[in-house]
């Protein structure tokens, strides 16, 4: 008796699901190495949030720079705030600042320590942004698609402080 054995035979169902799971999977992986790589926009935002964290923390120029002489504002030396150049800061537009800073995104900083933000003279710098009665920024309150966060160490009035810059778009 000669029996037919069905070995090594691929049926069309199971080679079709097979090659509908191996699409699906590798749709899957190159949607995923796409989401790991942040947007361009996202990149220019990046870029403005280090820019402006590094122009603010240099003394800028002129050295002694009033909102008469500003060329480039900034509001501290070796990561000391020096409390003149934040007072000058202070007194500049919005939109002045931006183009002096050389930046296109929104942007706000602000000083605290671990609990606190500290009152300077006024509680955020930068856009006009509404703040709580302990001068801590409603952030809800901005619309955007992108939004960079940087801290940086500051000494303010001989104090290791932080200081918090947020750049949006």
């Amino acid at each position: 008796m000669i029996t037919h054995k069905k070995n090594g035979q691929v049926w069309t169902m199971d080679y079709l699901i097979g090659l509908i799971l191996f699409i699906i999977v590798i749709l899957i992986t190159i949607k995923v190495a796409f989401l790991a790589y942040p947007s361009q926009d996202h990149i220019l935002v990046y870029r403005d949030a280090v820019h402006l964290s590094d122009s603010i923390l240099l003394q800028g120029y002129p050295s002694n720079w009033t909102n008469t002489t500003v060329l480039v504002p900034g509001v501290g030396h070796n990561n000391r705030i020096n409390n003149t150049l934040l007072s000058n800061f202070k007194t500049l537009n919005y939109y002045q600042t931006k183009t002096l800073l050389h930046i296109k995104s929104d942007y706000i900083f602000f000083i605290h320590n671990d609990t606190t933000i500290i009152n300077t003279g006024q509680c955020v710098y930068g856009y006009n942004i509404a703040t709580e009665a302990n001068c801590t920024p409603i952030l809800s309150a901005i619309k955007y698609a992108n939004l960079v966060k940087i801290n940086r160490l500051i000494i303010y009035n001989s104090t290791v402080m932080v200081m918090t810059f947020y750049t949006w778009n």
